[in-house]
């Protein structure tokens, strides 16, 4: 068997013109070059074939028409004006005849061998882009395989090759033959050049104006691989005729209709909101292309709308109208498109799934034979192909073609049956006028089965008790056991049971009963325990108070719970309403009267929990026992919890998890180990817990334990269990959980309105799945995924997530409007009750729920529910508002910020509404900025657009005349600059908006307009209108400042705030810190530590304890007293932390000190220091670019000259300058490697840039905990190259103001 390409001869022989590639091929050419090993570019077919074949023939044939497509024929190769292409006749794929009929199986080693061929990737700079091969297999049967590729044709041209070669062999004179090559590329060249391609350009850029994201039906991203999964399955003549009458019935053409209708499945199988999908355009009607083999095809976007309550023949009319308009500018490249709207690179696509519908594909027919085409390879597949080949009428399959790294086989065949059943059920709808998309379920009947009761078969025995029975049993089998440890006191189950029957004796004489409520506000204590007990055992509900909440909300809670008691302490300082009895543990008896306690049942209420409401009152959600016996059981028999746990209660009790970690100890027998009140806000009290205690079991909220691993005290520990529940638990804070501590990890998920949790995943240390499940359900409960008309929805499909079975709560105390809102009948189960969640939800395919947000208004923020309408509601009621909206600038967990965002009754006063609001809510509902608007961005639909809400600002105040005429012109440079309409006198360049990148063209502006050049150093110091104005008018600019003094000043702020020092990076130059100064609220003034290296004439410090003792120095000329603020990015944080060792020797207080992606020293000791061109790169990362992005710029001229291009202020230095800069990287990383750090007795902060380091999985902050006495840890989703950039200091400078307020005088 011959190879699969031949290497060639690259240089065009003299007699050849060489051409400049299509826009179609250029594409491809540069993507196999950026790909050069990947085959996926290869097309190709196989014709089988059955019966007597002239070979001799057909040789002749296949081969006079490869001769006749010269694009089969073409080479290329790079020059320095680009790719060039050329055709060779001596180069057309002739035939190879390849007999295998003596093999034991031929059809398998021909399989083998085409398989081999396609899945090796052709170089098209050296090999030959065709092969045709005609494999004999023996007893007349042949197979005709033919590869090209994509560059030499496309999927139509395949469909030419064919027919003619077949035409050819039917007749050897038969007319036909292919159109020159040179008309498709004269047309191709003309529409470059012509007005076409701009007004194409126009139509698509308007058009895909405001286009959501391009997603793919898989939810994920992934380069083409080098394969691709293929299913195809012929459509029946019923199908086919269905069609028909479908497009008859809607006046459209078939194929036309086959692709609206698989692009509304696309949509509907995405989720609810708008999609965009692609569509094949050939390109050949009324072109020079129409009958020559080439690569001509497009592929184009299509918006797909989400109207589900459109007919059917409005929404198929509006789809092929689409489709008509984006044929009319189809010759327009997706290729630039991506460019034009910026999605080259990343995880950005320009259209979800592909719809390749291709009519002109006709049965094959090859004389005197029966001859079947399989399609092999089609090109590329980033995600999903659902494709149909045939003419409709003779012949019509369905093909998909999927990548293998998105999608399993399971996941195409469901795809096909689904698409199949969807496709049919909306022809049969077509001819009725009232008919819409949304009447079409998108489940199949099989798959609604499946995920309403195979995934929810759940069944389990339950005794019929109570949670009071189950506490009491345990009393009564092992009363001297320890119950309950607290602060180093010890509560048998025999102490519990006389305590706790004792109160609950008087509680009764208070009225406590059935259904009645007790009011329990007592911090973290064993009377907190005893009292919980008391109140079930007395036939109450608990109903837990936090002591932090405002008065207000705490009487609203109380007027609506109406409790018969309330136990608290008698000298809390909490103003409780006096209409309430109140029961001090003082006054509790502590032996009990033989008055009998009464039988509880499990229909009765066991406690009652208070939630964030959507109206601005809070809502009690009652569960009785039947519920909480069923979850606690569960959990003690799925987790094996027996006498031998020690369970921590760290959770306060207002938070539904708090009931488990309270009672699930109780009934088991075990010990419950009481944390200190506010102890579960610190990890290093929470890690001594667990040693000290010998915990076994403990809950956290995901944002909890990532601060918990974070602290050193955590590394190391050995549990048997840790919980998490309350926010999404991200697949990376589990792997960092495994590598951090040895115990089980378990993932539990469910609203307070379900008896605490629903769902379990172990997320143990060999589970991969991103993002992490929510898991299956527990005994006795039913999960729903399910679409707006309540019908189920299949596993990968988004829908609304509803919750059935034993655990539903009874609904919201005294709220039965509330209650029917969101308790409803289940549709699929006769009787039976389901809760919609509000929240997000998708099935795997093996039963597991996948958690992906909310639905509604509802947010999590470290664990706390929280609606947003009870915040927006608040903010009208303080009179400041007229209309309010709240949102979550999501991002990872624990580094979330609320914004309001109102229409101001009057004069806006920030701090007078955020007054008003912490007077009404708890403090993790006050949001964190307020944005005053006067227009409030809608959709379409007229609803407010919470997307399009802006990103908090500052205000801009009024604007203050130039008074001179060096102000007046340098008003006008700083406005140009800005891209603003005018600025004051006291305009801030860098307050506006201004970076290092506009001060380049600011002091460009200046030097035209001046002949002066003050510099960057000028700039930085007196950054307004006035301030630089004044300084040219005094001579700056004759020697520029290029802001290389030791010590600059990045931001100035009042007197009564202590300063912070930023630290330089490798670099020397801390420039990169401007943005933080600026944002930093209050405003503070932030001074930047520059090195000596960057000064030729200074001698090279010899340490980094000498650099540091020099800015030590500095810092204390500076601030002579008081608390000193660091910070360091990169090497300046090895350097910030130097510094702060120094200063404690010198006596003086440490206030923050702040780390940014830096590492200890000892992580870079082997690594090879830098030569002059990686010292060089390291500016790259400096001025914001990640050098990994640019490895071929490998001089200081390249390097140089793309800050230039950039404007990059770095690369506008003076040569000496720079060499100053280069001095500096070259000379702090000599010293890094030399470094042992000093301990620092205080607290570090670092801030870790998330999306980096992926080859270095060692780089944590837990490497600092050798050189601090606490290390704080926070994760952002950044390189290290973007922590000191916009995006970054938007997250980080909040983080800062928090630590820094605490420092501040009061």
């Amino acid at each position: 068997m011959s190879p699969k390409a031949s290497p060639v001869d690259t240089d065009a022989p003299a007699s050849a013109t060489a051409r400049p590639l299509t826009e179609a091929q250029a594409g491809l050419w540069y993507a196999q070059r950026l790909a050069p090993d990947n085959p996926a570019f290869n097309t190709a077919h196989a014709l089988w074939i059955d019966g007597a074949l002239d070979v001799a023939a057909f040789t002749r044939a296949a081969n006079r028409a490869a001769a006749e497509a010269p694009a089969l024929a073409l080479r290329m190769r790079e020059t320095g004006d680009g790719p060039v292409q050329w055709i060779d006749p001596g180069h057309a794929p002739t035939l190879e005849l390849i007999d295998l009929s003596a093999e034991a199986v031929p059809e398998a080693v021909a399989r083998e061998g085409m398989s081999r061929d396609r899945l090796t990737p052709v170089d098209p700079a050296r090999d030959r882009l065709a092969l045709q091969r005609l494999y004999v297999l023996g007893g007349d049967r042949y197979v005709w395989y033919l590869r090209v590729h994509h560059l030499a044709t496309d999927g139509y041209g395949m469909a030419l090759l064919t027919e003619r070669a077949c035409a050819l062999y039917a007749d050897a004179s038969a007319f036909g033959s292919f159109a020159p090559l040179d008309g498709v590329l004269a047309e191709d060249a003309a529409y470059r050049a012509s007005e076409k391609r701009a007004t194409d350009a126009a139509y698509w850029r308007d058009t895909l104006a405001g286009m959501p994201a391009a997603t793919g039906l898989g939810g994920g991203f992934a380069h083409a691989a080098f394969d691709c999964l293929r299913h195809v399955e012929a459509l029946d003549a019923a199908f086919r005729e269905r069609l028909a009458r479908a497009a008859a019935a809607l006046g459209q053409p078939w194929p036309d209709v086959l692709t609206a209708l698989t692009a509304a499945y696309c949509r509907r199988f995405g989720g609810q909101g708008e999609a965009v999908v692609g569509v094949p355009f050939m390109g050949r009607l009324g072109s020079a292309s129409a009958r020559v083999p080439a690569m001509v095809m497009n592929v184009l976007p299509l918006r797909v709308p989400a109207s589900p309550d459109a007919p059917i023949a409005e929404f198929v009319q509006t789809m092929v109208r689409a489709l008509l308009r984006g044929r009319r500018h189809g010759r327009y490249r997706g290729e630039q498109l991506r460019r034009d709207l910026g999605l080259i690179g990343g995880q950005r696509r320009l259209h979800g799934p592909l719809i390749n519908v291709q009519p002109f594909y006709r049965p094959v027919a090859l004389a005197g034979t029966h001859a079947s085409m399989e399609i092999l390879a089609t090109g590329p597949v980033d995600d999903i192909t659902l494709g149909f080949r045939g003419d409709g009428v003779q012949a019509l399959d369905l093909e998909i073609e999927a990548n293998p790294d998105l999608y399993s086989a399971v996941d195409v065949a469901a795809h096909a049956a689904r698409l199949r059943g969807f496709l049919v059920a909306a022809f049969e709808l077509a001819s009725r006028p009232d008919a819409c998309l949304d009447d079409v379920p998108l489940a199949t009947p099989a798959e609604a089965a499946r995920t309403l009761f195979d995934f929810n078969a759940t069944a389990h025995p339950l005794p019929d008790t109570t949670l009071t029975a189950l506490i009491e049993a345990s009393m009564a089998t092992t009363p001297d056991a320890p119950a309950l440890v607290f602060d180093g006191k010890v509560l048998t189950y025999r102490d519990l049971d006389t305590r706790s029957r004792a109160l609950a004796q008087a509680l009764r004489a208070c009225g406590a009963g059935a259904d009645t409520v007790v009011a329990v506000a007592l911090p973290r204590s064993i009377e907190l325990v005893v009292a919980l007990v008391a109140v079930l055992r007395a036939g109450a509900a608990y109903l837990p108070m936090d002591l932090a909440h405002p008065i207000d909300r705490r009487a609203r809670i109380l007027r609506s719970a109406q409790p018969v008691a309330l136990l608290a302490l008698d000298d809390d300082g909490i103003d409780w309403p006096d209409a309430v009895p109140r029961l001090a543990p003082r006054e509790w008896p502590r032996t009990a009267g033989d008055t009998a306690l009464p039988a509880v049942a499990p229909q009765h209420a066991a406690y009652v929990i208070y939630t964030s409401g959507s109206t601005g009152a809070p809502k009690g959600v009652v569960v009785e026992h039947r519920a909480i016996v069923n979850r606690l059981e569960w959990m003690r028999s799925h987790y094996g919890i027996d006498a031998s746990d020690r369970i921590l209660q760290k959770t306060p009790a207002t938070f539904d998890v708090s009931v488990w970690e309270f009672f699930l100890p109780l009934l088991a027998g075990a010990t419950l180990v009481v944390a200190p009140p506010d102890a579960h806000r610190d990890p290093v009290a929470i890690a001594r817990l667990v040693r000290e205690c010998g915990i076994t079991t403990l809950h956290f909220v995901p944002s909890m334990l990532a601060a918990f691993l974070a602290a050193p005290e955590a590394r190391g520990l050995s549990l048997r269990r840790v919980f998490v529940s309350g926010e999404a638990l991200d697949a990376d804070l589990r792997d960092r959980f495994h590598a951090s501590m040895k115990s089980e990890l378990h993932n539990l998920y469910g609203p307070t309105e379900a008896a605490v949790d629903v769902s379990f995943w172990p997320a143990g240390a060999q589970d991969t799945s991103r993002p992490v499940p929510i898991g299956f359900p527990v005994w006795n409960t039913r999960l729903y995924v399910l679409d707006a008309r309540m019908r189920a929805l299949p596993p990968g499909v988004v829908g609304d997530l509803y919750l059935g079975g034993v655990q539903l709560a009874r609904g919201y105390l005294g709220r039965d409007d509330l209650t029917a809102e969101r308790f409803c009948d289940d549709p699929h189960r006769p009787g039976e009750r389901i809760y919609r969640t509000g929240d997000l939800a998708r099935w795997r395919d093996d039963g597991a729920l996948e958690f992906l947000g909310r639905s509604d208004h509802q947010v999590k923020l470290r664990g706390l529910r929280i609606e947003l309408g009870e915040i927006e509601a608040a903010m009208v009621g303080s009179g400041f508002a007229s209309q309010a909206a709240v949102i979550v600038r999501e991002d990872r967990a624990g580094d979330r910020r609320l914004v309001g965002y109102l229409q101001a009754t009057g004069e806006f006063d920030a701090a007078a509404l955020r007054a008003s609001i912490a007077a009404q809510l708890p403090d993790y509902m006050v949001p964190a900025a307020f944005v005053a608007l006067a227009d409030w961005p809608v959709t379409a639909n007229g609803k407010l657009d919470r997307d399009a809400l802006p990103a908090p600002a500052f205000e801009v105040g009024p604007l203050a005349p130039p008074r001179t005429p060096t102000e007046t012109a340098l008003a006008a440079l700083f406005a140009e600059a800005l891209g603003i309409e005018r600025v004051g006198a006291d305009a801030d360049f860098f307050a506006l908006g201004g970076d290092s990148l506009l001060a380049v063209h600011l002091l460009l502006a200046i030097q035209q307009r001046f002949g002066r050049d003050p510099g960057l150093g000028a700039l930085f110091a007196s950054p307004t209108v006035a301030g630089l104005a004044a300084a040219l008018d005094a001579g700056a600019g004759e020697d520029p400042d290029h802001g290389l003094a030791p010590v600059i000043a990045l931001a100035q702020g009042e007197a009564q705030h202590a300063p912070v020092f930023v630290v330089h990076p490798a670099g020397g130059i801390a420039w990169c810190y401007r943005e933080l100064a600026r944002s930093l609220a209050p405003a503070r003034s932030v001074y930047g530590l520059q090195s000596p290296a960057l000064d030729l004439a200074e001698p090279l410090p010899g340490s980094i304890d000498a650099l540091a003792a020099e800015y030590a120095g500095r810092v204390i000329a500076l601030q002579p007293t008081g608390r000193v603020h660091l910070l360091g990015w990169s090497v300046g944080g090895i350097l910030a932390q130097a510094m702060a060792v120094r200063l404690r020797a010198l006596g003086r207080e440490i206030g923050v000190l702040a780390l940014l992606d830096a590492y200890p020293a000892e992580v870079w000791r082997a690594e090879p220091e830098p030569d002059p061109v990686a010292a060089l790169r390291a500016l790259l990362a400096i001025a914001g670019y990640d050098p990994d992005a640019y490895p071929e710029l490998q001089s200081r001229e390249a390097i140089v000259d793309f800050l230039r291009r950039g404007d990059s202020a770095l690369g506008n230095l003076p040569g000496a300058v720079l060499d100053g800069v280069v001095r500096a990287v070259t000379d702090t990383n000599r010293l890094v490697r030399l470094h042992h750090h000093g301990y620092f007795d205080g607290a570090l902060l670092h801030v870790r840039a998330g999306r980096d380091h992926a080859d270095q999985p060692q780089l944590q902050s837990a490497l600092w905990a050798p050189h601090a006495a606490q290390v704080d840890s926070i994760e952002l989703p950044f390189l290290h190259a973007e922590l000191t950039g916009r995006d970054a200091t938007a997250r980080i400078a909040p983080l800062l103001d928090v630590r820094l307020a605490m420092f501040d005088p009061m």
